[in-house]
């Protein structure tokens, strides 16, 4: 066993109807960890119950609850804080985990001990458990570390610009400590954001194996960003930010910046105005899919036009 100390944490609302296997593929694991905390963020389906189930057969789990639902993002900020190991993972309630991850990051860990965090691959399934997809880093075929320069041009600058590993990534906890955590303001790419700024100080290590699979909710917190793009513009818009800030800007170099900001906006407004076709609807021509669009050419070209919301810095002085 490594001698790092891994806290793998898991933050649950209603999703009961997965929790077994989430909680299985982490305590389950060949390597398990040092502490399993779940906090469940006042439930109202029988997820507690399904809880207490593995709390005897594994004790090195241990529950959290909070009174009041306060969201995902204050859940794991409080599992952070309560975590005491080495290093920090955090686990959807509804997602899987594959055997032998934990032993393979920690197993770098110990190899690369000045990497700020360990990830891998990730795979799409959907509610059926069906396979939508696998990414990762498409220039890395094998295990490796990579420094924050390799980090930044073979991975940041070669993948599309939303492009994360955050689902299968555990982060040196003093490291992600370090960045601020879990910061509320940028949403559902609070998680991504930290992996960026770590990895840009203190590089990465990457498996090249899947690690993880991500199951696609039309619910999920992630995808109800997705699906109002004025709040994505807004997220860029506060990421942005951030990059340029004083707290930051020595990690991130103006031109990713620039390019990174540009590219994530063009491809935002890009999806609002083609839209998505109904699922296993027959594709109509050309001409039809463009007349139907029509309608949404001044709503696109006011996204376009709208720099994000950035306010909540200037009424904080900064976080």
């Amino acid at each position: 066993m490594s001698g790092y100390t891994l806290s793998a944490v898991m933050p649950n609302y209603n999703h009961g109807r997965y929790l077994a296997e989430a909680i299985l593929g982490i305590a389950a694991q060949s390597r398990p960890p040092d502490e399993f905390l779940i906090l469940d963020d006042a439930s109202t389906d029988d997820s507690v119950r399904v809880i207490e189930s593995f709390l005897g057969r594994f004790p090195f789990i241990r529950l959290i609850r909070h009174k009041r639902n306060r969201g995902v993002i204050a859940a794991v900020e409080r599992l952070l804080a309560e975590a005491r190991g080495d290093y920090f993972f955090s686990a959807a309630a509804d997602d899987i985990r594959m055997p032998g991850f934990f032993e393979r990051a920690m197993a770098m860990a110990e190899q690369h001990p000045q990497a700020g965090l360990i990830c891998g691959s990730v795979s799409l399934i959907d509610e059926a458990d069906r396979h939508l997809g696998l990414f990762g880093a498409r220039q890395w075929s094998e295990p490796l570390y990579a420094d924050p320069q390799r980090f930044l041009q073979e991975y940041l600058m070669r993948e599309v610009p939303s492009h994360s590993l955050s689902s299968g990534t555990i982060y040196r906890t003093d490291a992600l400590r370090e960045v601020g955590g879990h910061r509320p303001e940028l949403g559902s790419w609070t998680d991504t954001f930290a992996l960026r700024a770590i990895g840009l100080r203190y590089g990465i290590c990457y498996l090249a194996c899947e690690v993880a699979r991500v199951r696609m909710l039309a619910a999920s917190y992630s995808n109800q960003t997705v699906a109002q793009p004025r709040k994505l513009l807004d997220i860029i818009a506060r990421a942005e930010y951030l990059m340029k800030s004083p707290e930051f800007c020595d990690r991130f170099p103006a031109d990713y910046v620039r390019h990174w900001s540009r590219s994530y906006r063009y491809r935002v407004v890009r999806d609002f105005f083609l839209g998505q076709e109904p699922a296993g609807a027959r594709r109509p021509p050309f001409l039809i899919r463009n007349i139907r669009r029509l309608p949404r050419l001044l709503p696109a070209l006011r996204l376009w036009w709208y720099r994000g919301d950035v306010s909540c810095y200037h009424r904080t002085g900064g976080r």
